[in-house]
């Protein structure tokens, strides 16, 4: 299955509620159950996913259209069938934002474009696919 997302295709995604990863997170395979929650901050939906079985670990994502950006993925069976994905509509993709460290030249956020963060809104199941090669079709505002 192709997923294509715009900015007015992300489906809401309800805060409070539990996410499952059936296959973890890579780096945090062994939990697998993250609560959400959201803020909009500036015309941005920032989210946060907190550990339901180790709290401390937050993971802190955003919508890839914040920068512009609009991804075009398949699935594969395997992935179908875990999401349970049958419509397009229920996926809402986001991703990752790490802070750069102290060391590096330019200290800000930078969003993971090469693993995004898959989830099925209606049954609160998600993945995190990565991709080697992401098609990524890049949304310049015109003046």
């Amino acid at each position: 299955m192709a997923i294509e997302r715009t900015v007015s295709a992300q489906p809401e995604i309800d805060s409070g509620k539990i996410i499952t990863f059936p296959l973890g997170i890579p780096g945090f395979e062994k939990y697998t159950r993250f609560t959400i929650f959201h803020k909009e901050e500036n015309g941005i939906n920032v989210y946060w996913f907190e550990s339901v079985e180790r709290p401390p670990i937050t993971l802190t994502m955003v919508d890839p259209t914040v920068y512009g950006l609009n991804y075009e993925l398949w699935l594969t069976d395997e992935e179908q069938k875990l999401l349970g994905a049958d419509d397009p509509n229920s996926i809402a993709i986001l991703l990752i934002l790490k802070k750069n460290d102290q060391q590096d030249s330019v200290i800000g956020l930078n969003a993971n474009i090469a693993g995004p963060v898959i989830i099925n809104v209606k049954n609160r199941i998600g993945l995190q696919k990565v991709i080697l090669r992401p098609n990524v079709n890049v949304n310049i505002a015109e003046d």
